[in-house]
């Protein structure tokens, strides 16, 4: 009964009111029981949904069927949520710790999302503790950051059509994703370089390799290495990699130019180093991304991969939010 869920583009209207609070954080949990309160679905939409889509689907017309499924997802999903949850919260008020674990399994595996609600919420407090609740609210947490990776609204800033076609790739090309996340640009690159070309996705959280695992399955690609690696070591080996790419990551890295060392390590002899990340800018000016506390400028960036023994080599500025630069060994 477990389900795979791949985040939709279009989610429930309550969390797609939290996105400035969820990208500010970038650190999911977020305190949302109000906020999913207000504008919940309505459940008699359903019946009349389900009677457009039984006549589309007679009439054969199976791409407003289509569109037709998702408006019904789209009422039920978050009641799907909501009932397994609840359920687990009664199960464990009485007792009943399995019995609250399989429905908070069933409410995650469905895309229940709010750790911090999770975490803080007293119907729980019996096994809080434990280490299979606190996995469980890291995976809630997880479906949260998954979304805001795949939503339909990043396009607007970060322009993936003229980003792939600025990253130069070829067939047979050898690239690492280096933070690759839900694997937003590993599948773009993936499909670009072709079955003789590999990309090593890498990240240090195992949950987002676990949904991009699926990801790949699902889209049929088999040219993509998923590597769990430590904050503090990329893992590329060494002179294998024709591009690196790290996109909105370098500013989690603490010890930068020991880390750019690691990376211009792992560069094929002419690889480039490629590195898109937020313009600083203060929050009345832009109130989502990374708090200004994890602010990198390019020119400390560069600064520092100098040190690492790494050139700028060139840049793009088309995008509207980000600083997007090229780094080659010296």
């Amino acid at each position: 009964m477990l389900k795979v869920i791949f985040m939709k583009g279009d989610m429930m209207p309550a969390i797609r009111s939290l996105l400035p609070l969820m990208i500010i954080l970038a650190v999911l949990p977020l305190a949302a029981a109000s906020a999913q309160d207000e504008g919940s679905p309505d459940p008699s939409a359903y019946t009349g949904l389900k009677e457009k889509f039984d006549g589309a689907m007679e009439a054969g017309d199976y791409p407003a069927a289509v569109k037709i499924a998702d408006e019904m997802d789209n009422v039920i999903w978050p009641l799907q949520w909501e009932a397994m949850y609840s359920t687990a919260r009664a199960h464990s008020l009485a007792g009943d710790r399995r019995k609250a674990y399989e429905y908070l399994y069933w409410a995650i595996d469905s895309g229940y999302w709010d750790a911090k609600t999770m975490m803080e919420d007293d119907a729980f407090a019996g096994i809080r503790e434990e280490d299979l609740f606190r996995k469980l609210a890291r995976k809630a947490r997880a479906n949260g950051y998954i979304w805001m990776l795949e939503r339909e609204g990043r396009e607007e800033f970060q322009k993936p059509e003229q980003v792939m076609k600025a990253f130069g790739l070829r067939p047979g090309m050898k690239v690492a994703d280096v933070g690759c996340g839900s694997g937003y640009f590993t599948v773009k690159i993936a499909r670009e370089i072709g079955p003789d070309g590999k990309v090593w996705a890498i990240d240090a959280w195992q949950d987002m390799l676990d949904y991009l695992e699926r990801r790949l399955l699902i889209e049929g690609l088999d040219n993509v290495e998923l590597v769990k690696v430590e904050r503090d070591d990329p893992r590329i080996p060494k002179g294998a990699a024709d591009m690196i790419l790290m996109v909105d990551v370098y500013h989690y890295i603490t010890e930068r130019v020991a880390y750019g060392e690691k990376l211009r390590e792992g560069l094929a002899p002419g690889g480039r180093l490629i590195v898109i990340d937020y313009i600083p800018r203060s929050l009345e000016e832009r109130p989502w991304g990374p708090p200004p506390s994890q602010h990198l400028s390019e020119a400390d960036l560069t600064a520092d991969l100098e040190k690492a023994g790494l050139k700028k080599v060139g840049e793009h500025d088309f995008l509207p939010e980000q600083y997007f630069t090229v780094y080659q060994a010296k």
